[in-house]
């Protein structure tokens, strides 16, 4: 199943809905399931409060859904078998009230899945990523810290700067490198702490794409990490895929500029850990809930860190996993009301002069 989060316009502004693609690409079509599982028990059951269970079963918020587990899986796969039948016998997709049941994609704007996860950890398990940065020896790659393949290194990212498929990437003034990482998104469906490697595969509930927009040069300000380097703009989406359907271990992806291929890669590349190891180790002494996301990192060396080529404002890039669909944003000019990034600020303390 291929879950997404979308809006629709209403007279009191846009109104966020919870979907599942009818025709299993997001250029087809897209059946709001709450309100049509609403209709199908109104329809064909005795449910007194068809409406309400509704809300409880598919609500219109993946977070929400995610919580109702199997509850909420059988629900939307009976609003999607109802919802089929309907239109296969040419009966009107809307509801008794008239509300529409199924939107054509060009009707609606596709939101992240998550449009803000409860948390957001991103990881860097492909050997590959990282080891042709400028400067190097094109012959040589730098090699990994032993430590990397034991314990897989991750940041905790902000979960408010999340974007879906249709925005756009924006270029902060800051910097005269945006790096677009492309990623396999892994989203936690089940509440779980200190899991084993079985359980932390029923703990995901499907995967996504994540653009990680990055931007180099941050070396000597980020001094603890990744902050404004990184949260401006994370991309997410076109749909959330339910793991049944998918294997994370073998992908083929692609990154496409301005209609030129500059990357082709597959997500069986050279990878310390596999999703499932990832959602275990996060989970040691901390707790995952339904809504989390956790990202893979960079694939293989589909980013300009490994490339040595940089995107520009005014341009399209694509980014394709097979599977999971193409996500496409233009590069625009990002804010600059104020310059403390770009600039620094006066601070209260001066730095030591260096020892003569």
């Amino acid at each position: 199943m291929k879950l997404v989060t979308f809006e629709v316009p209403t007279p009191l502004g846009p109104q966020r809905r919870l979907g599942a693609l009818a025709d299993g690409t997001t250029e087809g079509r897209i059946v709001d399931l709450t309100l049509t599982y609403a209709a199908y028990l109104r329809a064909e059951t005795d449910e007194p409060t068809p409406e309400g269970l509704a809300q409880l079963r598919n609500p219109p918020d993946m977070i929400g859904w995610l919580r109702g587990r199997h509850k909420s899986r059988e629900a939307a796969e009976q609003a999607l078998r109802y919802v089929s039948a309907r239109i296969s016998r040419g009966d009107p997709c809307t509801g008794d009230g008239g509300q529409r049941l199924v939107f054509e994609r060009s009707e609606v704007r596709l939101l992240a899945p998550l449009p803000r996860p409860n948390t957001f950890r991103d990881f860097s398990i492909f050997e590959e990523h990282g080891s042709r940065r400028d400067g190097d020896d094109p012959a040589a790659r730098r090699a990994k810290p032993p430590a990397w393949y034991r314990w897989p290194p991750y940041y905790k990212a902000s979960p408010e700067s999340i974007f879906g498929p249709e925005d756009p990437i924006p270029y902060p003034y800051y910097t005269k490198r945006l790096d677009l990482e492309p990623e396999i998104g892994i989203v936690i469906g089940k509440q779980g702490r200190n899991l084993s490697f079985e359980q932390a595969k029923e703990a995901i509930a499907g995967y996504t794409i994540i653009i990680d927009c990055s931007e180099r040069g941050a070396l000597t300000r980020d001094t603890l990490g990744p902050a404004k380097s990184k949260d401006f703009a994370t991309m997410v989406g076109p749909c959330l895929v339910t793991a049944d359907e998918i294997d994370e271990r073998d992908l083929r992806m692609r990154v496409v500029v301005d209609g030129e291929v500059w990357f082709e890669g597959h997500t069986g590349a050279p990878r310390s850990f596999l999703a499932h190891q990832l959602v275990a180790y996060a989970s040691d002494n901390e707790t995952l809930y339904p809504g989390d996301l956790l990202g893979t990192g960079t694939i293989g060396a589909g980013c300009s860190l490994d490339l040595h080529r940089w995107v520009q404002v005014g341009q399209t890039v694509t980014i394709e996993f097979e599977g999971l669909g193409r996500m496409e944003h233009k590069i625009v000019p990002g804010e600059h009301v104020v310059d403390y990034v770009g600039s620094g600020m006066d601070g209260l303390l001066q730095p030591p002069s260096p020892a003569s």
